[in-house]
């Protein structure tokens, strides 16, 4: 892969930033959405004022427990880290250009020594149907298409989420914590 992980910065330096222009009175929460003892997915909140009650950003992270490097012990600690990066990273506190934390692109990383990792050859769906690692989240590519198909069918972000709820019998599942497989499942179900 033709990146280096120098150039990306850590999550700590957004938040270093984030404290020092926002002071005490903001306020990072997050919450653990999925956990099955080897995999999780995180959703970070950020709050420019700790008053508020809806969050200026949010951001979403999974990851896998594997038997070698930082996911071997830390993989939920580090799937929390990278869900408060990406919320930083969606109000703003990113480099240009770069808006992955170092710590995502080092998962970028540790994917390419896993055989068909995140190499999912594309379909309609945007995934085949035994490409990828177990419970590995859907592409941008699958979530733009969900998106844009419910938008066809007239569902605003809160009917699409509703409706992936019914279809998958899970009410708090939505476009950013679906995987692969479920946004097959949901691609089918939008498609006229």
């Amino acid at each position: 892969m033709a990146f280096n992980l120098t150039d990306y910065e850590t999550v700590e330096d957004r938040l270093v930033r984030f404290w020092a222009e926002h002071g005490p009175g903001a306020r990072v929460e997050t919450a653990m959405m999925s956990y099955d003892g080897d995999s999780c997915i995180f959703r970070a909140e950020i709050y420019f004022k700790n008053s508020e009650t809806v969050p200026t950003a949010t951001g979403y992270a999974h990851e896998i427990r594997s038997d070698r490097g930082v996911n071997a012990t830390s993989f939920v600690e580090n799937c929390e880290t990278s869900a408060i990066g990406r919320a930083l990273a969606n109000c703003g506190y990113a480099t240009h250009g770069k808006r992955p934390s170092r710590e995502e692109m080092s998962k970028v990383s540790r994917a390419e020594f896993i055989p068909n990792a995140g190499h999912a050859s594309p379909t309609s769906s945007g995934a085949s149907s035994n490409n990828y690692l177990p419970g590995a989240l859907a592409t941008d590519k699958q979530r733009g298409y969900i998106r844009a198909l419910g938008k066809q069918r007239g569902l605003d972000p809160e009917s699409l989420m509703h409706f992936i709820g019914i279809e998958l019998k899970n009410e708090s599942k939505d476009v950013e914590t679906l995987t692969i497989p479920e946004a097959k499942q949901i691609i089918d179900a939008l498609k006229p």
